[in-house]
């Protein structure tokens, strides 16, 4: 009876009972079977008289319990805020280094190409001065064969030769001065310099008094 009373039961039964078969021997229960069932309209009053209280609390001092609650919300508010802002911090510091690291690695990679283009062009250059030092080499060749074999023809004995040999002879001699001029127009073209360009066209003179063999 005491439960429909109240205003919470909204006239339900009470659901209860089979704890309450065990409980109402128990002097707390007891007790409180003796207190008067409050009434549905005091419940009412209660609720106004806390709404009145909280209309004229409004604006006033809080107390020192929800002072220190509230102090103590705002306090981890701003904790938050605190840690919120050195994590945006420490990821924008972050980010800097990383591009950091990335422009230098970049830098290191432009540096290696230009230090591989740099090796290369040095290599190219030992081989292009090796090869001219080897074609050096066999120009002086070829011009020390054709001066000892210009040297063998003219040292030959036109003495007893016909007129015939001795055609031979001037056309063969034409032919050697021939290939000096071609072998010195083409060095002088690859080089501008040539070991026959020292002085004379390195023609041995004939160590006889004329064409036709006389002594």
């Amino acid at each position: 009876m005491r439960y429909k009373e109240m205003a919470a039961s909204k006239g339900k039964p009470f659901p209860f009972k089979h704890a309450w078969a065990i409980l109402q021997t128990f002097d707390k229960w007891k007790l409180r079977d003796q207190e008067t069932a409050p009434k549905k309209s005091a419940m009412l009053r209660m609720d106004d008289s806390e709404d009145e209280e909280g209309e004229r609390n409004l604006g006033k001092p809080e107390g020192t319990k929800k002072g220190k609650v509230r102090v103590k919300m705002e306090g981890e508010a701003s904790s938050l805020r605190e840690k919120m802002e050195q994590m945006m911090k420490a990821r924008e510091e972050l980010t800097t280094k990383t591009l950091e690291t990335k422009l230098l690695i970049t830098e290191k990679k432009k540096e290696v190409k230009l230090a591989q283009v740099e090796a290369k062009r040095e290599e190219a250059k030992r081989k292009a001065d090796l090869e001219e030092r080897m074609i050096k080499v066999k120009e002086a060749k070829v011009w020390k064969e054709l001066m000892v074999e210009e040297k063998e023809h003219m040292m030959m004995s036109k003495k007893d030769m016909d007129q015939e040999q001795l055609q031979w002879w001037k056309d063969y001699k034409e032919d050697i001065a021939e290939r000096k001029r071609i072998f010195r127009g083409a060095s002088s073209t690859l080089r501008g310099d040539t070991p026959m360009s020292c002085g004379g066209d390195g023609n041995v003179e004939d160590s006889t008094t004329g064409d036709n063999g006389g002594a």
